[in-house]
């Protein structure tokens, strides 16, 4: 081997080893989950009143991990929360302009009613409700239940409530006297005097149960209201520094948001001549070129990151690359998804 090489290829796994990963925070805007027909303004929202066999627990709680039967439960516990829950689902729906109009059904809608199996409502019956307002959407709250379980303080861990609820969902197109989408959700709510920074409340006393309950009951559909409309949403992604003054350069320009300064000293490296040095070049570049909104070119760099780091057989940087992959590929669908909606609403 020639010895001139040797300094350069010890170098280069000197900075190859040394490299530092940093995370980098980006806004991405998801689209609504919920497979909502565009052309639906108007939506009626009514409780199902389904209960299972085994859905036995409305009146009872845990204190310290033992189950306790209530003494002065309010007469219509279960209507208290149901309301607190599609008020919740209501007030997010306007608030966000998810439909222009919101039609909420009285609780005694239908009679209470129990089976093993949940069968969807009848497409006649859906349009029937749907018609008395008109309305173009009908969700059904089809069952819920909520659980309230007390601890007390433990060494340095504080006094604690928290609440369980656990609700199905039904999504159904009226005009169509279809189920359009069936969804469980199971959401866990604490309380325990901390506050969002980690820092304790002195003196803080968590909700009673009553309070606790509808306050959980109501955060249950304001949560499944989300899924209705689109929304910023916080992602960390990954980029890599080796210890080289075009990359720590590159960097600096990345942080201060000048994606083509920072493209521009990375693609230095990215000839496969670079070796290991070239697969984070090329992932650098997918990333800003993520960050510029250019999805198919950052595909591209990262597909070559990806066939360099395989025929150095690096699982570390494979792995990382696999992950962002399928971040990717969650962008694409996203993008395609608020394209289709966008162009039929302009219809």
């Amino acid at each position: 081997m020639n010895r001139l090489l040797l300094p350069i290829i010890s170098l280069l796994v000197l900075f190859t080893s040394c490299t530092v990963y940093k995370e980098y925070p980006i806004d991405v805007y998801k689209p609504g989950e919920a497979a909502v027909p565009p052309a639906a303004n108007s939506v009626a929202l009514i409780y199902r009143n389904f209960k299972y066999p085994n859905d036995t627990l409305q009146h009872f709680y845990k204190n310290n991990y033992r189950l306790v039967k209530t003494k002065n439960d309010p007469d219509g516990l279960d209507s208290i929360m149901v309301y607190s829950c599609l008020n919740g689902l209501a007030r997010e729906l306007k608030s966000s302009n998810t439909f222009q109009q919101v039609h909420l059904f009285p609780y005694s809608s239908f009679e209470r009613h129990t089976g093993e199996h949940l069968p969807e409502l009848p497409g006649e019956l859906t349009q029937k409700i749907a018609g008395t307002t008109q309305s173009d959407l009908l969700i059904a709250l089809e069952t819920f239940s909520y659980f309230f379980a007390s601890y007390p303080e433990n060494f340095e861990i504080p006094e604690s409530n928290e609440v369980i609820t656990a609700a199905v969902w039904g999504i159904y197109d009226p005009a169509r006297e279809r189920l359009i989408e069936r969804k469980t959700i199971i959401d866990t709510v604490f309380w325990n005097g901390y506050d969002n920074q980690g820092n304790y409340q002195k003196g803080y006393n968590p909700p009673p149960r009553l309070q606790a309950l509808q306050m959980a009951s109501a955060l249950a559909g304001e949560n499944y209201a989300k899924r209705f409309h689109a929304s910023w949403e916080t992602v960390n992604r990954i980029y890599s520094v080796p210890p080289l003054p075009d990359f720590e350069q590159a960097a600096l320009y990345f942080e201060e948001g000048k994606w083509d300064q920072a493209i521009a000293l990375w693609e230095k490296y990215a000839d496969d001549k670079n070796g290991k040095l070239a697969i984070n070049a090329r992932y650098n570049m997918a990333l800003a070129y993520e960050l510029k909104d250019n999805i198919p070119l950052a595909e591209e760099w990262l597909e070559a990151a990806y066939k360099l780091a395989k025929s150095y057989r690096n699982q570390e940087e494979l792995d990382m690359i696999r992950s962002y992959r399928k971040a990717l590929e969650t962008r694409k669908k996203d993008f395609k998804k608020l394209n289709q909606t966008e162009n039929e609403e302009q219809r």
